[in-house]
């Protein structure tokens, strides 16, 4: 199991040449919050930003010290990403409140949590504000999120699987 924080700054290296690429600066989620489908790899030049970016699928080995990628050409233009303007950052997402169905403030998204395939499993609370089983593990499964939410609006999630569904690791 991985956590967001854990793979911000992991370097990026071909498998083919053993060159250096890059290391991760954000992370791309797909729209639903179920898995990394791009990583933002930084921006270059002042005047006219170039951001880069690359997709999830080059990614071969999700090391502990480094993931492998496919070969050294495998930066695009981070807007190239398919579906580039529906995907989810996860440091957009940091911050984010988590309600319940019924409008009761749990918390806030602290960190996401991936199992050794990239899906997201879980989301670390911050600034909790319940108590009982949550506060306690300050982790909820990504599967009592019924809702995402948006830029300015909260997740929400179904209390009665949030404190019964327990997280892997």
């Amino acid at each position: 199991m991985f956590t967001g924080k854990q793979l911000l700054s992991k370097q990026l290296i071909s498998m083919t040449d053993g060159k250096k690429i890059g290391e991760i600066k954000d992370l791309y989620f797909d729209e639903k919050l179920t898995k990394i489908v791009g990583i933002y790899l930084g921006s270059e030049g002042l005047i006219n930003k170039k951001h880069f970016a690359m997709d999830r699928s080059n990614v071969q080995v999700l090391g502990i010290d480094a993931w492998l990628v496919t070969s050294s050409d495998v930066m695009v233009p981070a807007e190239s990403l398919p579906d580039a303007e529906r995907l989810i950052h996860y440091s957009a997402l940091r911050g984010r409140e988590i309600m319940t169905e019924g409008g009761t403030k749990i918390g806030a998204v602290e960190d996401v949590l991936f199992d050794t395939d990239g899906a997201i499993i879980a989301f670390g609370l911050g600034r909790i504000v319940v108590q009982g089983p949550l506060a306690e593990r300050k982790v909820i499964a990504r599967e009592a999120i019924s809702t995402i939410g948006g830029v300015g609006s909260a997740m929400t999630a179904n209390m009665a699987l949030a404190e019964t569904t327990l997280v892997p690791g």
